[in-house]
């Protein structure tokens, strides 16, 4: 009986292998081998395999030791930040003439500790509709106020006393926009509400995709920028945490499309969006926008070809209503009017008259033309804050 070591295919000395043959074969059943072997590999007479190379069970196929740090970037950036990762409860009073003054839990969600002075970022709908507020940290609740909220962006934020997360340290802002595609995306949230500081890795899928925001009629009111990203973001997930290798936060987890073979698409709300809506909410309670103080309901595509009778354009919105007093109502607008220019800008619908409008602010004047009995116009309007 031999032996042959089909791993090693380099050419072998003559001088030694057919000694080593020779004493192998000899021992080979006998007890004494076990005790002889130390002392053959000392003499050299039996060679070791590479320290980095073993055979397999069967004898033939190679495999490799690798040697491999558990210390990771993807390790550190979470052991940095999934403290500053909080659950957020969402307190509403029950209905009911047996129930008045009861309250009861309607949600749950997360939020992110961002700063030393007890504020913390989460989703609009994660606390709308709430009598209180609280946030869970070490198991321990804690009430938390609302400091403000935007539903557009679907942004809140809360602030809770400070002696409550002194040992917490805050997530590091960072940055959307130096983001590229391709590279790792953490989200940290709670899942269904029961999951705490659950962790889930992807990667950064798309960088400014437009989420629409529909208004209650079932129009579009406002696209939002969002990042994509292949790592999981579920029911309970939303205000969380999307951050960097380097444990920076990139953006406040939202929205999660979960349709029936469809995977892999969460959306989160770019840190550089968010910043300025954070601010403000902070400072003001709200978000402050301008408005020409009309309302709008028909985008003129929309309307049947009978109302357009006269009407040279075939883009613009109708105004359904002008408030009394507005900016508007001082310039001469009057409902029925098409505006179909702002400055030197087309509206060609009502997002887009909002998005141009939601890059003034109040007391900037604009120069608004439409079409009033297929008649053009032109009037100056100063804008007002947004109600």
């Amino acid at each position: 009986m031999g032996f042959y070591d089909d791993f090693d295919a380099k050419p072998r000395k003559r001088s030694g292998s057919w000694l080593a043959s020779v004493i192998i074969a000899a021992l080979v059943g006998s007890g004494s081998t076990l005790l002889m072997v130390p002392a053959m590999i000392k003499a050299n007479v039996i060679k070791l395999p590479e320290a980095s190379q073993v055979v397999s069970s069967n004898g033939k196929l190679p495999s490799q030791t690798v040697a491999y740090n558990v210390e990771t970037g993807i390790v550190s950036a979470v052991n940095r930040v999934k403290p500053a990762v909080v659950t957020v409860v969402n307190i509403q009073k029950v209905g009911g003439y047996f129930n008045r003054g009861l309250k009861q839990e309607a949600g749950k969600g997360s939020g992110v500790i961002i700063d030393n002075q007890g504020h913390i970022v989460t989703n609009n709908h994660v606390v709308d509709g709430a009598s209180d507020v609280e946030i869970i940290v070490n198991d321990e609740h804690i009430k938390a106020k609302v400091l403000g909220t935007d539903e557009l962006t679907d942004l809140a934020v809360l602030q809770v006393p400070t002696d409550k997360i002194k040992e917490i340290k805050p997530v590091e802002l960072g940055s959307s926009e130096a983001l590229q595609t391709g590279e790792p995306a953490i989200a940290i949230g709670n899942p269904l509400g029961e999951f705490e500081q659950t962790v889930t890795v992807g990667v950064i899928s798309a960088k400014k995709r437009m989420m629409e925001i529909y208004g209650q009629n079932g129009r579009v009111v406002h696209e939002q920028p969002v990042l994509q990203t292949d790592a999981a973001i579920n029911p309970g997930n939303s205000g969380g945490a999307l951050i960097n290798i380097k444990g920076q936060l990139i953006g406040i987890n939202s929205a999660k499309i979960a349709e029936r073979g469809i995977e892999g698409l969460g959306f989160a709300i770019p840190i550089d969006e968010a910043k300025p809506i954070i601010e403000q909410l902070m400072s003001k309670g709200k978000v402050i926008r301008p408005a020409l103080g009309v309302g709008v309901e028909w985008d003129v595509k929309d309307i049947p070809e009978n109302y357009k009778s006269g009407l040279p354009i075939n883009y613009g919105v109708v105004v359904s209503n002008v408030t009394p007093g507005s900016p508007a109502d001082k310039a001469g607008l009057k409902a029925g009017d098409v505006i179909f220019k702002i400055d030197n800008t087309q509206i060609h619908t009502f997002l887009d008259l909002r998005k141009y409008l939601f890059s003034k602010k109040p007391g900037d004047t604009v120069q608004v033309t439409f079409y009033r009995e297929n008649k053009e116009n032109t009037v100056s309007v100063t804008l007002m804050e947004l109600k």
